[in-house]
């Protein structure tokens, strides 16, 4: 129990440090990735509003050094007398404040373009901006877009836009392989970050769960003596009192009160058994012996002994139990499983009720079935009757002699055989513990 809660505190703390690292790395690759695919579509966009070049950006730095030199700042080109291409001479050139777009951008960019005619045909092409890129190369992907009926997008590491140019159709292909380089060395790097992070956070935490949880290990460990103490202590004054009692029958005889005396000395003695039989289930599986087991044997000899009970309380008891199942687990603690399982359904099944005790193997694995009618249990789940000491009826368990923690050691033996148990009603009627190993 205690390295489970150690286990529990550990793995909610990396849960909660991964979901953090995780978001924020998400965060900030996206804002990155988002800005690099803006930047390019704004270059992108830029070539072409102006026919696939950046002469305006070239033609505006000019003159902003000629001015830059006469020691006056750069006027607007207006008018024929600036020098700027006809179609251009209104246009505002440089786009200041545009993170994308300064008047480096030209020197900055590598990019291409292919000029084809409407039925596809090459016009012209320029690679005069990029060297990895061939002639024939930008002709050949150009057509190959053209063919596909491609109009923008990303080939390899280019972004492309088609665009109308005086009756023909050019593709502009912008090289973003630079920034997408880089964006892929902050992703790796951020991973890498991430990963260490999660490690060292793993280093603390472990080394912190210890402090942090010492006083629920020495409050454990204190229970875990006391209740060894306590078998221990009881233990003798119970077996001096039955051994009284004998006496006693000896003299006297038999009577209601040494009955009652002797019933419940020996109540008492399998209390404070199952309590430290729960107290070594806690401290895990390391304290059994588990060996492969046929488990179909061990469970049909304890179904089987429960037999003469079930016809001597006039139950319905019937056992289906396939052959050949083995199972890893301990067979002492395996087969006081069934047979709390099966006490249990004998005590609290109705009068004359029907008791099924079933094991086989199915696509989720292998399953223990033991099913009792009841007088009347709400339809739905019932894991509260594992709970130690819980009573769901308290004339009924007096009656009974149940302590309310039986079904709390099967649940510790089945939880250290990593397997999982659970009790529900389909029908109100009727309730099914099943155990999945």
């Amino acid at each position: 129990m205690v390295k489970t809660l150690k286990r529990k505190f550990i793995a909610i703390t990396m849960i909660s440090v991964a979901a953090v690292f995780l978001l924020i790395m998400a965060v900030i690759n996206i804002v990155n990735y988002t800005d690099v695919v803006n930047k390019a579509n704004e270059k992108l966009s830029f070539l072409a509003e102006n026919n696939g070049t950046f002469d305006e950006l070239i033609f505006e730095k000019k003159q902003m050094q000629d001015q830059g030199m006469k020691g006056t700042p750069p006027d607007k080109p207006s008018g024929d007398d600036t020098g700027a291409p006809p179609d251009k001479k209104s246009k505002e050139f440089i786009r200041f404040g545009n993170e994308g777009i300064n008047e480096e951008t030209p020197f900055e960019s590598r990019y291409f373009t292919v000029t084809l005619s409407q039925s596809g045909e090459y016009v012209t092409s320029n690679t005069d901006n990029i060297a990895a890129v061939t002639s024939d190369d930008a002709i050949e992907i150009a057509k190959g877009l053209y063919n596909k009926g491609r109009t923008d997008g990303t080939y390899d590491n280019y972004k492309y836009t088609k665009i109308d140019s005086d009756g023909n159709i050019m593709y502009i292909f912008l090289d973003c392989n630079r920034d997408y380089s880089s964006f892929r060395t902050v992703l790796v790097v951020s991973i890498i970050v991430t990963i260490v992070g999660l490690v060292l956070v793993f280093i603390i935490a472990n080394i912190l769960s210890r402090i942090a949880l010492k006083p629920v290990f020495e409050s454990y460990a204190k229970q875990k003596r006391f209740i060894t103490d306590a078998s221990h202590e009881l233990k003798t004054p119970v077996a001096i009192i039955k051994a009284d009692v004998e006496i006693v029958e000896m003299e006297n005889g038999e009577s209601e009160w040494t009955t009652s005396i002797t019933k419940q000395a020996d109540r008492l003695t399998n209390l404070t058994e199952q309590m430290v039989m729960l107290s070594r289930m806690d401290e895990g599986p390391d304290r059994q012996e588990f060996v492969d087991v046929d488990a179909s044997e061990v469970f049909r000899d304890v179904a089987e002994s429960f037999e003469p009970i079930a016809i001597k309380l006039e139950k319905d008891y019937n056992v289906y139990i396939d052959s050949g199942i083995h199972i890893k687990g301990d067979e002492k603690n395996i087969s006081r499983m069934l047979s709390l399982l099966i006490d249990n359904a004998l005590k609290y099944s109705d009068n004359n009720g029907k008791i099924d005790v079933a094991f086989h193997k199915s696509s989720k694995g292998k399953v223990l079935k033991v099913t009792n009618t009841v007088e009347e249990i709400s339809v739905g789940s019932h894991n509260e009757l594992f709970d130690r000491f819980y009573r769901r009826d308290e004339s009924r368990n007096s009656k009974t002699g149940g302590f309310g923690i039986g079904l709390s050691v099967v649940q510790a033996i089945a939880e250290s055989h990593k397997a999982r148990i659970t009790a529900r009603s389909a029908d109100g009627k009727s309730i099914e513990f099943k155990v999945i190993f």
